[in-house]
């Protein structure tokens, strides 16, 4: 870093937030709305705001041989971020370097996220469940995991705020289930994606049968998925397009690429809210790496030391101090612990960087006997919700079932591979594409979003033998996954052939292995059996500064502020206590504009006192 001498500063805001991904846009609009000044600081490039760059992405995406999820979005070298490229198999007591990211193993951890304006709301899926109100409960009606300090009532109305914000596509009455409620004069502002017809076929095959787990029979069903992606308005809800052409992606048009990117922007990314800030009351610097968190003799923080680069080639702008009276972390859940650890601060529980968890996403895959119209709309529109809840979480993980529409996906990475696989088996032309035609229609692939339970060795650290660029450091993942959520995993086979014999799938044609070789490959035992698995990575980072209700169990309290200082707040899917089996982001939004509330209070000179 440049010399102290040459440092700059920037001061009077009400609040500074690090991180212009979903919370921290959220937590902006909030603060912004009620007339408060707040600086936004990210790490990444400056791209996206205008229709043009973010078309430069869609290019980039359609150029690239590997399509995974960060392949729109350049490397870049000053505020590197995570690629699925990086991942490979990790030997025992060496740490894999590859990557941004060290993996400690003893599994890699699989998800990726983005550094750059927007952050992983860039590439995300969109999918928008809500939490059960069992999940806040694990502890007390399980016997497992945690209670969160607060419970599904208390953040229900966060959760339609959420909803709104974002613009999420449901149907109240498909969501109410095991518990989840709403108020008499809600639903979501857009009616629900329309299943797609392989969603169809399969609701025909399973609705109305059962499976047993235990001495429990559980009823199997197909449900539609919510999701932050345009559809039909509801009344009193206006459709937000593309930024800097809001007259396109009014409505998803069925491009099967959401992952990675929505060529249209029909999907949500924070780039709508962020373009829709109040110019006078909001303030946007990007490429700028907050490299600590500074602390007074008091306790409070003091400022924040930025390190901005002019261009990714490594020129510095001198170094910056930033002042507010409120800070708010909203980098990311790995993002936001290597800040804090680096910093030394909030972290008198030892908690801050501990409970890493995931989703690992088991999958399995079948060729149907009938055409079910796959590679079309978006990647999931339905799923099965059967074994989000139920007497089985006392032995085993809850799991949200996902059916795909894109064939067998990431399993084999169709059309691409079957076309090669058949060429060079000599097959070409005519035969070819009627092959093709007859087969890729078929593929069937289920997928398994598995709760995973907090514990304090699954670990996001820092250590100085691993620096970055500025002299930041890289974050150092320790990971593994315990038998409850591998046992999961053995009763998703058990659910997997139930639905493929619903289907009229002989088994010859139940594709699913796991080999030896993958990176993530692991065994469970099951009745004196050695079964091997191998799960992928949900990109679902969660529980590494999480809310308590005790300064020796958490991070923060309930509200996202800081037991340790008071005027820092820690935001996002970090905060989560527990996983449940719903992709997080509908959650981490809740969270961090329950905490825009409280730190309305504070500002408004009625804040709280711990």
């Amino acid at each position: 870093m440049a010399k102290a001498d040459d440092m700059r500063l920037m001061e009077g805001f009400d609040a500074v937030i690090v991180g212009a991904g979903i919370m921290g846009a959220l937590v902006a609009k909030k603060l912004t709305e009620a007339g408060k000044t707040v600086l936004i600081l990210e790490a990444g490039r400056a791209s996206g705001l205008r229709f043009d760059d973010y078309q430069s992405y869609v290019e980039t995406y359609l150029a690239a041989t590997t399509k995974v999820t960060n392949s729109p979005f350049p490397q870049n070298p000053m505020a590197p971020s995570a690629y699925e490229n990086d991942i490979t198999k990790i030997t025992r007591a060496t740490p894999d370097l590859v990557g941004y990211q060290v993996q400690k193993g003893p599994l890699p951890f699989g998800s990726t996220y983005l550094r750059t304006l927007g952050g992983t709301s860039m590439h995300w899926l969109g999918t928008c469940p809500r939490m059960l109100p069992s999940d806040f409960r694990l502890n007390s009606q399980f016997g497992v995991g945690l209670d969160w300090p607060l419970g599904y009532d208390e953040l229900e109305p966060y959760y339609r705020q959420a909803e709104w914000a974002m613009g999420v596509a449901g149907n109240k009455e498909d969501q109410s289930y095991f518990g989840v409620h709403f108020p008499a004069d809600y639903d979501y502002p857009m009616q629900r994606i329309p299943p797609s017809y392989s969603d169809e076929l399969l609701e025909q095959a399973v609705n109305g049968s059962t499976l047993r787990f235990g001495k429990v029979d559980y009823p199997v069903w197909v449900e539609s998925l919510p999701q932050a992606r345009n559809s039909i308005p509801r009344k009193g809800y206006q459709p937000m397009g593309a930024v800097g052409a809001e007259h396109i992606g009014q409505r998803c048009e069925g491009n099967a690429s959401c992952i990675p990117i929505c060529p249209v922007q029909a999907k949500y990314n924070s780039l709508k809210t962020l373009s829709r800030l109040n110019p006078k009351l909001s303030t946007l610097l990007c490429q700028s790496v907050v490299q600590q968190v500074e602390l007074d003799g008091s306790g409070r923080v003091s400022g924040l030391l930025v390190q901005q680069y002019l261009s990714e080639s490594g020129e510095l702008a001198p170094p910056l101090r930033v002042k507010a009276k409120l800070y708010v972390l909203a980098a990311h859940a790995v993002e936001n612990a290597k800040l804090l650890l680096a910093s030394n601060a909030a972290n008198a529980s030892d908690q801050v960087g501990r409970n890493l968890m995931d989703h690992p996403f088991f999958i399995t895959w079948a060729r149907a006997p009938v055409n079910l119209g796959m590679f079309r709309g978006p990647g999931q529109t339905s799923g099965i919700p059967s074994f989000r809840d139920g007497a089985f979480r006392r032995r085993f993980a809850a799991m949200r079932i996902d059916l795909g529409n894109w064939g067998w996906d990431v399993a084999t990475y169709p059309p691409n591979s079957d076309v090669l696989q058949k060429v060079g088996q000599g097959i070409y032309g005519k035969a070819l594409r009627a092959q093709l035609a007859d087969e890729l229609p078929r593929q069937l692939r289920i997928g398994f979003v598995i709760e995973q339970l907090p514990e304090p060795g699954n670990r996001v650290s820092i250590d100085r033998e691993f620096m970055g660029p500025m002299d930041s450091y890289r974050p150092v993942l320790s990971y593994n996954v315990s038998d409850y959520t591998r046992l999961a995993m053995v009763a998703a086979l058990k659910i997997a052939d139930h639905v493929y014999t619903r289907m009229g799938i002989a088994p010859a044609d139940i594709l699913s292995h796991y080999p030896s070789t993958d990176p993530s490959y692991m065994t469970v035992r099951v009745k004196g059996k050695v079964v091997g698995l191998t799960f992928m990575g949900s990109g679902h980072h969660m529980g590494t500064h999480r809310i308590g209700s005790s300064p020796t169990n958490s991070v923060t309290d309930k509200f996202s502020r800081s037991w340790d200082h008071s005027n820092l707040y820690v935001v996002g899917c970090g905060s989560m206590v527990t996983s449940g089996s719903g992709n997080p982001t509908l959650t981490g939004a809740a969270l961090s504009l329950m905490a825009a509330d409280d730190m309305l209070q504070t500002l408004n000179g009625k804040g709280r006192t711990q």
